[in-house]
């Protein structure tokens, strides 16, 4: 299966996370970005070391929204 790098980019751009959406739709728009960086870090012409970076930052951001913290602590 190919990966359609415009098709990613378009979603990603419609789907922006706003203040009212859900924290797990937000968490799976950081997911498909990171998808996104992951495959960018595989084609030629692209800085692997950034694309990577970015990956993982958007991966923990994903991670990151569907903890809760703990209340009264």
């Amino acid at each position: 299966m190919s990966y359609d790098i415009l098709r990613e980019l378009t979603a990603l751009t419609n789907d922006r996370p706003r203040s009212d959406t859900t924290a797990e739709a937000a968490s799976a728009w950081f997911a498909a970005k990171a998808r996104l960086h992951e495959h960018l870090a595989t084609e030629p012409g692209h800085d692997s070391g950034r694309e990577s970076a970015l990956a993982s930052w958007a991966y923990e951001r994903s991670r990151s929204l569907l903890v809760r913290p703990a209340r009264g602590r």
